[in-house]
């Protein structure tokens, strides 16, 4: 059959699907299409992609036959585009998919198909193979549709390392307007992450930042001449700093040492350090906030 070595070798690269249109970019006649439809070496997965018969039905052969079946140059979107970046707590499916308005007008059978006009290549990235939209287009998305969680998955992204302020900035300035959901939210979400940001580490730092009553910076490297170590918080204003440790990672014989050491270098550098534990942060919230209120007042007074 003519195009078949063709067929298969495309399928190889795309977790064993294969989609009509690109056989027709091959020159592929239109009359040919049910002969390769009819044969036992390949399965339908919709009107316009084909599996090859024996391919393992895994994830990424379902996103692979998505994007294809939408159109050429669609992407994984959404919360299906959260799950392949590695979010916490998305969903894989239902599939979400973007691609031009214009590109196709047929609806897909596999996947929830989202049309814009905006999706700039630079918003497009490849994982595993299957076209993704990139990580600040997937918070912008998320500031339209899951306001309430648009923040903590572009902080997450930051953490690790899958976006930077330029990026984000970038793409905001790409999307980020007038008339269009969630603009506003966007533009001040990339205000509050100025040169210098660093996102939270972690729920544990996230929960003590919702409790704290004093602004504090997060992740600064402390001390003078001599470097004392990066701390969890520190005072902009007071030389008093913020340690959160968890019962989990600080409890041990060798940790509690480290703690102490590094304790005793902060103090000789002249910080006051509050030690606050992942207990009293999560439910134990006023034993926290007097700590520090006790911490800070001795310090103002010390200095008065």
């Amino acid at each position: 059959m003519r195009f078949e070595r063709e067929a298969v070798d495309l399928a190889e690269g795309q977790h064993g699907v294969v989609a009509t249109w690109q056989l027709r970019a091959l020159g592929m006649l239109k009359q040919e299409l049910p002969r390769l439809r009819d044969s036992p070496r390949w399965t339908l997965r919709s009107d316009r992609v084909l599996a090859r018969s024996g391919a393992p039905h895994t994830d990424e052969q379902a996103l692979m036959a998505a994007v294809l079946d939408a159109s050429p140059g669609a992407a994984i979107a959404g919360p299906s585009a959260a799950w392949m970046w590695g979010v916490p707590g998305f969903p894989l499916r239902p599939i979400h998919v973007v691609r031009h308005r214009g590109v196709a007008r047929r609806p897909s059978s596999l996947a929830v198909v989202h049309e814009v006009v905006d999706l700039h290549p630079t918003q497009i990235r490849v994982v595993r193979g299957i076209t993704v939209i990139s990580p600040g287009r997937l918070v912008c998305e998320l500031a339209a549709t899951h306001t309430h969680r648009a923040e903590r998955v572009l902080d997450w992204l930051w953490t690790e390392r899958l976006l930077d302020g330029r990026t984000f900035r970038l793409t905001v300035g790409q999307l980020a307007g007038r008339g269009r959901p969630g603009s506003t939210f966007l533009r001040e979400l990339d205000a509050a992450r100025g040169p210098g940001y660093v996102p939270p580490a972690s729920g544990l730092e996230r929960r003590f930042m919702a409790i704290c009553d004093f602004p504090m910076a997060r992740q600064v490297d402390a001390g003078g001449d001599e470097w004392c170590g990066r701390v969890d918080f520190k005072d902009p204003e007071l030389p008093l700093i913020v340690e959160v440790q968890s019962e989990k990672y600080h409890t041990a014989l060798v940790d509690k040492a480290a703690d102490t050491a590094r304790k005793a270098r902060l103090e000789a550098a002249g910080f006051v350090v509050v030690e606050v534990w992942d207990v009293e942060v999560w439910h134990h919230p006023d034993v926290v906030r007097e700590r520090i209120r006790s911490a800070r007042w001795a310090l103002l007074t010390r200095s008065a």
